[in-house]
């Protein structure tokens, strides 16, 4: 029974963890997603967005600056 529970709970976790990181990554166009874990949990999900400027509406003759 003890091994049934603890497993049930790891498992909550881990849906918990799994849904967390699905929400860092939607929408993320350009950056990344780092996920610190700690004796086998993860403790902290970071996301770092980055913004490219769209200059092909702006500028001709190229992309980019």
């Amino acid at each position: 029974m003890a091994n049934t529970s603890k497993g049930s709970a790891s498992d909550n976790r881990r849906d918990i963890a799994l849904e967390e990181i699905r929400r860092a990554l939607d929408g993320l166009q350009f950056g990344c997603v780092t996920i610190i874990v700690q004796d086998g949990i993860v403790v902290q999900i970071d996301r770092t967005s980055k913004s490219r400027p769209d200059y092909s509406s702006k500028v001709t003759g190229g992309e980019g600056i």
